[in-house]
């Protein structure tokens, strides 16, 4: 029984709350429309406190903007300046995003244009796909070298980073962060008639992106270009081998760790293009673009240091540049921090 009246008690509670909301929504929409009548026919002086008590709670958002918009007009006409700063203060810290419409007044718009309304800070936080283009300069092997039969392989791999914008000057935003990418390259040799050779390459490195971004406006929509250059590093190379036999016995496959093995740093140039979209109070940005490779990862002096890369598998690493192509997306946290300017 006591379990049962808590139950109608928490139900009828609901009803009240919703019916209350309702209530306060509808009265709240009455009384903004009474207040455009009085703001339309010059009776200023009563606005203000038919507006304040559903500024607080009953206006949806899109009324609340309009009440503050007419609230800081009415504080305009009836000379009193500072209350039309208080207002716009309030208005801008609830609207950090809103933007001048062809139907604000031109009182409103000059009063909007003392205070300071872009982001005082912008952080990109990206996710995407990465497809590796393996580029070889050099071939090495234990087979005969001038028959080698060596294919390399694009493979999908991902990445994230995260990203600090600052507007430069003009159409140019500039950006540094942090990003961490997992990339594949597949690997197929057939060096001997009774004996061949498939691996994979894992990598994972971190880098230190630091680019330039050029905006454009094209047809009414964002679009940028960007260029820069990201110091990586790298932080695990694995490779997967698998040696078959033409005899049909049981292939030699294992996994070998060749972190230590090759170069850990690059230095890698990137040029992007993408489209900056906004999706209601969103910025999202979706990007294409290159990664290129500069410094060969193997050596001469640690190319025949692991005995199982070439006893076991045959496999002595080649000079091979591992560019990358990229598609990522991307959302933009902004914030701000509004500011009378002057």
């Amino acid at each position: 029984m006591q379990t049962s009246y808590i139950k109608r008690l928490v139900l009828l509670l609901g009803v009240l709350v919703l019916a209350f909301s309702g209530w306060a929504q509808s009265t709240c929409s009455e009384q903004l429309r009474l207040a455009q009548l009085r703001y339309d026919g010059g009776l200023l002086e009563d606005i203000p406190s038919i507006l304040e008590p559903c500024l607080k709670r009953g206006f949806t958002d899109e009324e609340k903007l309009s009440a503050y918009k007419l609230l800081i007009q009415t504080y305009i006409f009836s000379d009193m300046p500072e209350k039309a700063d208080e207002v716009m203060l309030r208005f801008l810290r609830e609207f950090p995003k809103y933007s001048i419409s062809e139907v604000d007044s031109r009182e409103f718009v000059n009063l909007y244009g003392t205070y300071r309304t872009t982001p005082i800070l912008k952080i990109e936080t990206r996710l995407g796909l990465n497809f590796s283009l393996p580029w070889v300069k050099e071939y090495f092997g234990v087979e005969d070298l001038n028959n080698a039969q060596v294919f390399y392989s694009t493979s999908i791999g991902g990445h994230g980073e995260i990203n600090y914008i600052d507007e430069l000057f003009g159409d140019f935003d500039g950006s540094f962060g942090l990003s961490a990418a997992w990339s594949r390259v597949g690997y197929w040799n057939e060096m001997y008639d009774h004996t061949s050779l498939a691996a994979t390459f894992n990598n994972i490195m971190v880098g230190v992106p630091l680019a330039l971004r050029y905006n454009m406006d094209v047809k009414g929509a964002n679009f940028f270009v960007k260029a820069g250059v990201e110091p990586s590093y790298l932080l695990l190379s694995s490779l997967n081998f698998t040696r078959e036999l033409a005899t049909g016995g049981d292939p030699y496959a294992g996994t070998e760790n060749a972190t230590a093995y090759f170069r850990r740093f690059d230095i890698r140039p990137i040029l992007s293009v993408g489209w900056d979209f906004q999706l209601g109070d969103h910025q999202l940005l979706v990007t294409a673009g290159m990664r290129f490779a500069t410094i060969v990862p193997a050596t001469n002096s640690n190319r025949y240091q692991n005995d199982e890369f070439f006893r076991k598998y045959y496999f002595i690493p080649d000079d091979v540049l591992v560019h990358q192509a990229f598609v990522n997306i991307s959302y933009v946290f902004s914030i701000f921090n509004p500011k009378k300017l002057h």
